[in-house]
């Protein structure tokens, strides 16, 4: 299946819905590419910078970005500090400009072609685990190696550590 169809199929299958909570301030703006967003296209990512997830909940991790699946496909950003944001680092809401999205997430690159992938978000955490499954899946589609983080059957939420 053709990534584009893959994320047609999700769309279908996933109700779009706005953020969790309302965006306060500048995590209200929404970003652009003069700010670092790509949208994601298939395998190899050029110029992406490398990272692995934490091992645990509070450890270092190198290279995190913000996805999200919306109407345009997947937008992504690295967790950066931001200038547009007065120097503090991107939230999901900054992707759709505090609109609506399907789902939204944590991924970081270990090479150009193999991803981990989260559904770490406040905003737009996935609704179960089969949403977060079909999302991992749709990168696969676009040709990356997706390795996702899981499910904690314990708190019913995404994980976000290996």
């Amino acid at each position: 299946m053709a990534p584009l169809s893959a994320l047609d199929k999700f769309r279908s299958r996933y109700s779009v819905r706005l953020p969790e909570w309302p965006p306060t301030g500048l995590e209200g703006l929404a970003l652009t590419a003069a700010e670092g967003v790509r949208l994601l296209g298939p395998a190899p990512a050029r110029g992406v910078a490398l990272g692995k997830p934490p091992s645990s909940w509070n450890g270092a991790c190198d290279n995190r970005y913000l996805w999200i699946i919306d109407g345009n496909g997947i937008p992504y950003v690295l967790e950066s500090p931001v200038q547009a944001l007065g120097g503090k680092e991107p939230k999901h809401t900054n992707l759709t400009g505090g609109g609506p999205a399907y789902l939204g997430g944590e991924l970081w690159f270990e090479s150009d072609a193999k991803i981990y992938v989260s559904g770490g978000s406040g905003r737009y955490p996935p609704a179960s685990e089969a949403q977060l499954d079909d999302a991992v899946c749709i990168f696969g589609q676009f040709g990356y190696n997706a390795a996702s983080l899981g499910w904690d059957d314990g708190t019913g939420a995404a994980k976000r550590y290996l």
